[in-house]
């Protein structure tokens, strides 16, 4: 039995976001392609309200940062499905996953699609588990698509002893 899970963000937990509002679209379009001549954009840490450290501060399900324990724990690790790359103004890495795996079962996933029959969100997943076989970690061939981690992943994480991160299951092989 496998658990697939992503990246959800906690109470309290840091966030770090771009300065420049115009620099989002640049991590939904993230799309599985390395990111070879990318300029990245000037980060900042949300001062707002009482925040936790993250060793995976919060941008977005889509957007995976790391402080440099988990790049530490973590880089060999995630070598196979992505790079790492520095983000200026705050010491964190985004995890830009290029391990694409076509692994939605729409069949019995609950979509919401757009007019065009593009889709919108994904309300309820259904992977194919023979498709992501023994990946750690993937995103979906969608604009925006979350990056997924295996339960392996996630346990990991925690045998590493990394701070303030949290995991949503989102599927489990025998559903």
């Amino acid at each position: 039995m496998t658990t697939i899970h992503k990246f959800a963000v906690s109470e309290g937990q840091e966030w770090v976001l771009p300065v420049d509002d115009d620099a989002y679209e640049e991590f939904f379009s993230l799309d599985g392609r390395p990111l070879k001549g990318w300029k990245p954009p000037m980060m900042r840490r949300v001062e707002e309200g009482e925040r936790l450290y993250s060793d995976f501060p919060w941008l977005g399900e889509h957007a995976p940062l790391l402080r440099r324990p988990a790049v530490e724990a973590l880089a060999t690790a995630l070598r196979p499905y992505g790079e790492l790359v520095a983000l200026p103004g705050e010491e964190v890495w985004l995890l830009n996953v290029t391990h694409v795996i076509d692994a939605l079962d729409e069949a019995r996933s609950q979509i919401v699609r757009f007019d065009d029959g593009d889709i919108l969100a994904i309300e309820r997943y259904a992977f194919d588990a023979e498709k992501i076989g023994t990946a750690e970690v993937f995103k979906l061939p969608i604009r925006a698509s979350p990056v997924f981690v295996s339960d392996v992943f996630v346990e990991r994480v925690r045998k590493a002893g990394l701070r303030n991160v949290s995991f949503e299951p989102v599927w489990t092989s025998d559903e």
